[in-house]
């Protein structure tokens, strides 16, 4: 009866599976390139500019606040301490004299600030990306994983589809190289087919042996297993499994069939007849 491989249906499974997962790193990384990290970044800015600005209204409010209580006795001790900070700062920087005082619209511009670092911000400065997201995201996953990962698994389904192995009843092996009758058939090497279950047919006139693979398909251990028995009987099995030598050695068939073999001999039964007494 012919044999006759087909591709294996956990080969697929993997290699859809593969190129599901390399689809979605390269997604996720294309995603977190082009839009999560230019949003953080532009966050940790926008918090940044609102802060300032928000910072700058709130000391010049702070300022007027206390010189109008300076001015009118009122201001506590802590006050002055805090007008003084104030004023030491404003050395430091040289402004030329104080602020000018707020007016009602930056009354009004310092609660919307208010307002919006706490509601979009929760009042916590947003965490910048780190320096080696973007390059991770863009090589690694993208390029990586996406880009590259992902047709080489639909490369491998692709390529597989429709490669048939038959050996037929006459021994002549069917293969995508060409067909080749079983005279044409040298010999096959057996030497990595049981780590790698891959084996390699000699044939006449070709440089290049061919190729039976049985990881990626079912059946193949049967041709194999075929053409090993017919040239390498003594060495392998029709099912391409080493022939396993449980006979016993001729010395030891020997031994077991002798039912006195293993019996010490009695050297009484070697000596000599005693002689008859002299008359």
């Amino acid at each position: 009866m012919a044999i006759q491989t087909s591709i294996k249906r956990s080969f697929i499974f993997w290699n859809v599976l593969y190129i599901v997962l390399c689809g979605g790193l390269g997604a996720w990384g294309a995603y977190d390139y082009w839009v999560t990290i230019p949003a953080q970044t532009k966050a940790v800015a926008t918090y940044e500019e609102l802060n300032v600005r928000r910072a700058e209204l709130e000391m010049r409010g702070v300022l007027w606040t206390l010189l109008a209580k300076k001015a009118d006795g009122t201001i506590t001790e802590t006050e002055s301490e805090t007008l003084e900070e104030i004023r030491v700062a404003m050395q430091e920087a040289e402004l030329p004299g104080p602020p000018p005082p707020l007016t009602d619209e930056e009354k009004e511009e310092y609660k919307t600030l208010k307002k919006t670092i706490e509601v979009d911000f929760e009042n916590t400065a947003p965490e910048p990306p780190a320096s080696y997201d973007g390059w991770v995201n863009f090589w690694v996953y993208f390029v990586g994983t996406g880009i590259l990962g992902t047709p080489w698994f639909v490369w491998k389904l692709a390529s597989r589809r429709g490669k048939v192995w038959r050996l037929e009843d006459d021994g002549a092996l069917s293969t995508p190289e060409g067909t080749f009758a079983a005279d044409q058939i040298t010999d096959i090497n057996m030497s990595i087919w049981m780590k790698k279950s891959i084996a390699r047919v000699g044939v006449e006139g070709r440089i290049e042996p061919i190729i039976l693979d049985d990881y990626e398909y079912e059946n193949v251990y049967l041709i194999v297993g075929a053409l090993a028995h017919r040239f390498h009987p003594d060495d392998w099995t029709d099912e391409a499994k080493p022939v396993k030598d449980d006979e016993p050695d001729d010395e030891q068939e020997d031994a077991s069939d002798d039912p006195n073999g293993d019996e010490t001999a009695d050297p009484s039964s070697n000596d000599p007849p005693e002689k008859a007494p002299d008359a």
